[in-house]
This record gives structure tokens, C-alpha cells and sequence, in this order.
């Protein structure tokens, strides 16, 4: 299923932002909570791939690569991307873990760049009647809804406003740094099925 694409020369339009977060730890509750969230998107990308899934323990070294890092990073401070609304209610976010911010920022700025091969996919949730979706680039998934919806039709207008706010979206230079703890941070990346 692919979306409406949003126009990029329309410069009066409102835009989002994609925002990066960072993480001292592996143990972080808030790259914890991501991680179970994510679950079912990798179940999914799993089934519907053809190719072997890579490791999720192999690190790809940004210094050779600019490919996202989906498992613990060999260097730097791994981190996320996420896509927020013009009234800072999140959208979406990314799909994969990155060994730094750079690698990071230079995959959103890819996927800009090449809107036409963004796609999304409808996937069923935790829940029976819940539903999320996934943006792929070129079969490979890259971005994820940050909640659950409560019917498939709604996941799908959902996934289309997302799709077309990030290709649109201004990629904000300042890094979240939060306390490795969590503490005092809003419940944002670990949203319940009926969120």
C-alpha cells in the first residue's frame, strides 16, 4: 500500500520534525520499552520477508557504512529517530536501533530523498482487533507507528498523514540526552495496545 505523496515545494504548509534520542545504557526502560513495542514489527518483517533476517546482535560500524545498526552498537551511544506532528503528538518511529546520531541522520535524509520507494504495510497488533503499520523502503522496514489503532482503517490514515509529514519533515539538530534512568520522562515509547 503506498500513500499520497505530500509536495515538497509547498513551503507554507506546516512541517514535523524528526527528533533523535540517545541512550547511555542498554538497560535504558525507555530503549526497553521501544524494544517491546517493536516486537510485533519484526515478527511481521520476518514473515513477509524472503531473505534470511539479519542478526540482531551484529553491529554495522558507521565508519564503513551508513546502513542503520539494528543491534547493540559497537561504538558511540546507540539511539533512534522519532517523527513528531507540528503539535508534538508522535507519529512514528524508527525501525531501527543506529550506533550513533550521524548514521542516524543520514538514513532519514536518505529516505527523504527517495519517497517514491517508501511503502506501507498494515500490521496486525498484540491485541486481536489492534493494528499499527510500517513504512518499508525498498521491502526493508524503517519506520513504525508509535501506537496501536483500534481498526485497521484508522492504522491506514494514520500511516498516510506520517508518511506524508516525514518526507516533509525538518530533522531538528538537537539530540536528547535524557538520564539513563528515565526518570521523569513522559510515557511515550512504551504505548499500550489501545493508546
Amino acid at each position: 500500500m503506498t500513500g499520497p505523496r505530500a509536495s515538497g515545494s509547498d513551503a507554507t504548509l506546516p512541517r514535523g520534525r524528526v527528533t533523535f534520542t540517545v541512550f547511555h545504557s542498554m538497560d535504558d526502560q525507555m530503549l526497553i520499552a521501544w524494544a517491546r513495542f517493536r516486537h510485533p514489527f519484526v515478527v511481521r518483517s520476518a514473515e513477509a520477508s524472503p531473505r534470511p533476517a539479519r542478526s540482531m546482535s551484529r553491529a554495522v560500524s558507521t565508519r564503513t557504512s551508513h546502513r542503520p545498526t539494528p543491534g547493540r552498537p559497537e561504538e558511540g551511544s546507540p539511539g533512534l529517530w522519532r517523527l513528531f506532528a507540528t503539535n508534538n503528538r508522535e507519529l512514528g518511529r524508527s525501525f531501527h536501533l543506529y550506533s550513533s546520531v550521524e548514521a542516524a541522520r543520514m538514513h532519514v535524509e536518505r529516505l527523504q530523498g527517495d519517497e517514491a520507494r517508501l511503502e506501507i504495510d498494515i500490521v496486525p497488533g498484540p491485541l486481536t482487533s489492534s493494528r499499527g503499520w510500517m513504512i518499508t523502503h525498498e521491502g526493508s522496514p524503517v519506520m513504525t507507528s508509535s501506537r496501536w489503532y483500534a481498526s485497521s482503517s484508522t492504522g491506514s490514515e494514520a500511516a498516510v498523514g506520517a508518511l506524508a509529514a516525514f518526507v516533509r519533515a525538518l530533522i531538528s539538530p538537537v539530540v536528547d540526552h535524557g538520564p539513563s534512568s528515565g526518570a521523569g520522562r513522559p510515557r511515550i515509547l512504551g504505548a499500550s495496545a489501545d493508546a
